[in-house]
């Protein structure tokens, strides 16, 4: 009887391309038999065949047609092939899906395969800003400890003046890699060259400084532009200034994360920048000109007579910079009417009489205006 793929794979008929391949994984490393007493050759070879099919869109759509009438995983004979005609290039997308699949199992994985030329770490950094410095923007000098290139071989690894050779036991590859055969025929495994440690040139003299490996830990000073317009929070990446990788590899990037310090007058929200000012009841009532506070310094406010507490004024241009884009925010200013809490007899006269004229009632507490008379 013809096998269920999927129930030998242990999956729905609704799987994906990962889950098939999630599933295929544990299986092949549950069954291997270069497990020894753990491993079941047989299993080993039905879950294989099962992957071959359904890892390949045409086959599984020609398997989900004709069920268990499909002969495509096996010879034309209907009898199974075997693992000789295993075809990798075809169920698994080429040798380097297949090689990623069973590197763990033959000792080839990704972290023996990966060269030491990678890139740098990020490093990542806090800068405290003033409200202004956020809004126009600023230049300034830090200083970041971090491991960087060294200054007397200049990365190279070697001592100046002397010589740097191709790696002869990688020929330059950084990488070497090595044959094994196996069920399913002969396999490639490739590591990380011991000589060169994956940078393809050895140097005739080490650095005495580095000690070869092109990189010392030292104190830096950057100059680094804040654009304007950055809000708190906000992180600004300095392309190249993390910590440099192995012998000539790409640097990390430095990142800096911003805290802007808040205000004693002003608040803001994006480009926007916002504020109070207080007026007389008077100034309200006649109208007035007042000067208030800008991050551009003093400006002239207008305010017209009859202006009511919490009417907001728009001063154009005279916000934040916009982060990215071209011209300012607006500078909103809130007016806030205050009430005279202290009158004078001839006051307290003048606007009772005020009130009488309007006809409104006013109930003036004479015990407590005695208070503040005398």
């Amino acid at each position: 009887m013809a096998q269920d793929y999927y129930s030998t794979l242990g999956i729905p008929k609704t799987a994906s391309a990962e889950e098939i391949k999630r599933a295929y994984r544990k299986l092949a490393h549950q069954y291997h038999p270069d497990k020894g007493e753990k491993g079941d050759a047989e299993k080993f070879k039905e879950v294989s065949e099962a992957y071959q099919v359904l890892s390949d869109p045409s086959k599984r759509s020609q398997y989900d047609q004709f069920g268990s009438a499909y002969n495509g995983a096996r010879g034309q004979g209907g009898g199974p092939q075997g693992f000789s005609g295993f075809d990798f290039s075809q169920s698994m997308g080429g040798f380097e899906d297949a090689f990623d699949i069973f590197s763990d199992i033959f000792g080839g994985g990704a972290q023996s395969r990966s060269s030491r030329r990678e890139r740098g770490v990020d490093l990542e950094m806090e800068l405290y800003l003033s409200f202004e410095e956020a809004v126009f923007g600023v230049e300034r000098e830090i200083q970041i400890e971090k491991k960087d290139t060294c200054l007397k071989c200049q990365g190279s690894g070697a001592e100046p003046g002397t010589k740097i050779s191709t790696c002869p036991k990688c020929h330059g590859a950084g990488q070497i890699r090595t044959s094994r055969r196996t069920i399913f025929g002969q396999m490639s495994q490739v590591s990380t060259c011991d000589v060169c440690e994956g940078s393809g040139k050895t140097a005739e003299t080490p650095c005495s400084e580095c000690a070869g490996s092109g990189t010392k830990r030292r104190l830096k000073k950057l100059q680094i532009k804040i654009p304007a317009g950055v809000e708190d929070g906000q992180r600004i990446r300095v392309s190249g200034e993390g910590e440099v990788g192995y012998r000539g590899s790409a640097a990390g990037d430095l990142y800096i994360r911003l805290h802007v310090k808040s205000h004693k007058f002003f608040k803001r929200e994006g480009e926007h920048i916002y504020s109070e000012i207080p007026i007389s009841f008077y100034q309200a009532a006649l109208g007035t000109k007042v000067m208030t506070e800008t991050v551009d310094g003093e400006v002239e406010l207008k305010i017209p007579g009859g202006t009511q507490s919490g009417k907001v004024f728009r001063l154009k241009d005279r916000g934040a910079a916009i982060l990215n884009g071209s011209g300012r925010g607006d500078h909103f200013v809130t007016v806030r009417v205050v009430t005279p809490t202290k009158l004078n007899k001839k006051e307290k006269d003048y606007f009772k009489k005020m009130a009488e004229d309007k006809g409104e009632a006013v109930d003036i507490d004479d015990s407590l205006w005695a208070k503040f008379t005398g």
